[in-house]
Parts: structure tokens; sequence; C-alpha cells
């Protein structure tokens, strides 16, 4: 078995272009407007000869949730769970 890294952060600040880069794909969609990648997304990846299941998720949103927003959020917190390595990113201009 594979092992599983996810990466998690806030909406728009770079997940699914850093899983495409990573992948060697454009299987993540990716926008300007924050809220597109919702469900999962799996591939495989290869880096430095040690290949992993990569994980998309969708934006992690703390404060005042909407209905769509909790369940995206659900689906990032699933990733979590299920991962051997969890890979933040961070947009520094948003504090």
């Amino acid at each position: 078995m594979l092992p599983v890294v996810s990466i998690v952060g806030r909406p728009n600040v770079g997940k699914s272009t850093l899983f495409n880069a990573l992948t060697k794909t454009q299987k993540a969609i990716v926008h300007d407007f924050p809220g597109v990648t919702r469900d999962r997304i799996y591939e495989k990846a290869v880096i430095d000869d040690k290949t992993f299941l990569l994980v998309d998720t969708g934006g992690l949103i703390f404060e005042e949730e909407e209905k769509l927003e909790k369940l995206v959020k659900s689906q990032a917190l699933t990733a979590i769970d299920e991962s051997d390595v969890i890979l933040a990113v961070l947009d520094i201009k948003s504090g």
C-alpha cells in the first residue's frame, strides 16, 4: 500500500496547483475563484524515486460555515484522517 500525502489549507492558496505540479497532471481544476475543489482528488506522485498517493482537498474554513463549506471541510478532514503525511499550504498574504 502506498503512503498517503494530503494537501490541505484555506481556499485558494494553491493546493490544486501544487497537486498538478507534483503529479505532473492537470487532474485538479485550477481557477482564481475560491471553492472550485470540493471532493478529494487522488493521484500517484513520484519524487526522488519515492511513490506515494497524493490527495488534493477543498479549502478548510473554520469560521461561519454554510452547508456546502461544511461538506467540503468534512472531505478535507477525512483526507487528513487517512493520511500518513499532511502538507499544509499557507498564503502569507491572508494571515
